[in-house]
């Protein structure tokens, strides 16, 4: 059987808060699956009304896996490899439920994620294993613009079990060189390409003659602000004479939990207006919809920012960019974008905005946003297409080649961990000669202290016994 062209594609991600570029990693998916003839059912660890930014509900994907068959599956983008389940209901549960589940014990823990997530126990909160929901057993599964890096944050255990899921997809492409490079190290087959977003500069072009709005968009996450300090930045921000003849305009890539903060942008405006009444600084006023935020970073005049999908909804409409200093932004931009400054600090933001709009790095830079479109516009659909075409035979032998493999790697692991502990072992026994003549040293040498005490008592007392006796005389 050939898994049909036309059906329903569930599609999984952290879609259920407010973070700009995992939203586009659902709207840009969706136009390529609907053009294959496919309905997209947007899904998430935990459901949630998303109404207000993208016009629907979303649901969770456990309890949809369980009761119905869908034609596709696919998880888009993030950094999927090292998240855990605990992190995603921190950062999408409720506040009070979040406070009873951190402190519940396992059994109350149990049934709490049973609430939120579903029956099912899941590995990942983005990765489903099909294998473990019987209804889609045989569903072709796609993963895109992954990023698997932080499977070696993770202990052994966890390392497999990540690795059987993606062993277990039709298709699989990551987007930094660290994924690619542990992919291979297990031997999965896999793309190195850019993240899909890049396509938006086919799907969602620059209308003719569109003017731009001068703004130097300026984005900092609350983590980043923690470090460099809010003062620190804001003063960056001031004394840049590179960002002077710019409105800067502050700009919230997301404000679900551990994103962006509101409160802290508008210390920064306080901040430079004290240092300069007269600057042009506010926080953007605009809509948090996907896609009005793409459109204002088109028609930006530079990108300054620590969003990975700022800098790459930039790259796409060739405006200039400059990202902080983070290990994801930075190992991409190094792979995909290098031309343009990366790893800045507070301290380094005005050389970098001045090499941004350099001329010399604008002619470097030309062609990256649309060679980089072309390059994911590919992948996907090579994706689209090996889902489509995949029969229940070629999908079923996949899952079995990676249980076997999981097995495999179980029993390797058990053999390493007898063979440590042997080892551990022999150490000990090595060790316990030399351990028992410490002991008998410290035994000895406890023992001629005591002699000697008892025989310094001793003669203590015997002196004073004869002197009570000479002066009884």
């Amino acid at each position: 059987m050939t898994a049909s062209r036309a059906g329903r594609a569930l599609v999984v991600g952290a879609y259920e808060r407010d973070n700009f570029g995992d939203l586009l990693f659902l709207l840009v998916t969706e136009k390529y699956l609907a053009d294959a003839g496919l309905d997209v059912v947007a899904t998430a660890p935990v459901a949630a009304d998303m109404t207000d930014l993208l016009d629907r509900r979303v649901d969770g994907f456990v309890p949809r896996l369980e009761a119905e068959r869908f034609d596709q599956v696919w998880t888009v983008g993030g950094e999927v490899g090292g998240t855990r389940v605990d992190t995603a209901l921190w950062m999408s549960a409720p506040s009070a439920t979040w406070r009873r589940y951190r402190a519940a014990d396992a059994q109350e823990q149990a049934r709490l994620r049973r609430e939120l997530i579903g029956g099912t126990e899941i590995e990942s909160p983005y990765l489903p294993r099909m294998s473990a929901f019987p209804r889609n057993a045989t569903t072709p599964a796609v993963l895109n613009s992954i990023g698997l890096a932080g499977i070696s944050g993770r202990d052994a255990g966890d390392r497999e079990k990540i690795l059987r899921i993606v062993r277990e997809a039709t298709s699989v492409s990551v987007r930094d060189r660290l994924s690619s490079d542990l992919l291979a190290r297990h031997g999965i087959a896999h793309t190195l390409v850019p993240d899909v977003v890049h396509t938006v500069r086919l799907t969602h072009p620059r209308p003719d003659g569109e003017e731009g709005s001068g703004f130097a968009l300026v984005q900092a996450a609350t983590r980043m602000l923690a470090k460099e300090g809010v003062e620190r930045f804001a003063d960056a921000l001031a004394a840049s004479e590179a960002l002077a003849p710019f409105p800067v305009r502050l700009f919230a890539a997301g404000l679900a939990p551990n994103h962006d903060s509101l409160a802290d942008y508008a210390r920064i405006v306080e901040l430079v207006r004290a240092h300069d009444p007269q600057r042009d600084i506010a926080v953007l006023d605009t809509s948090r919809r996907p896609w009005e935020l793409v459109d204002e970073i088109r028609r930006a005049r530079l990108w300054v920012g620590g969003s990975l999908h700022g800098r790459i909804v930039a790259a796409a409409y060739d405006v200039p960019r400059v990202s902080f200093a983070k290990r994801k932004l930075d190992t991409y931009a190094r792979t995909w974008d290098p031309h343009m400054p990366y790893g800045t600090t507070a301290d380094t933001l005005d050389d970098a905005v001045r090499r941004a709009l350099d001329p010399r790095v604008v002619r470097a830079s030309a062609g990256v946003g649309e060679r980089l479109a072309h390059l994911a516009d590919r992948n996907v659909r090579a994706a689209v297409g090996a889902a489509s075409t995949a029969t229940d035979a070629e999908t079923a032998a996949r899952r079995a080649a990676a249980a076997d493999r999981a097995v495999v790697e179980r029993d390797r692991r058990a053999r390493e961990e007898a063979a440590q502990l042997r080892r551990q072992v022999s150490a000990l026994e090595a060790a316990r000669p030399s351990a028992r003549e410490v002991l008998r040293a410290s035994v000895r040498a406890r023992g001629l202290a005591l002699v000697s005490d008892v025989r310094r008592v001793g003669g203590g007392v015997a002196r004073r016994v004869r002197g009570a006796r000479l002066a009884h005389h």
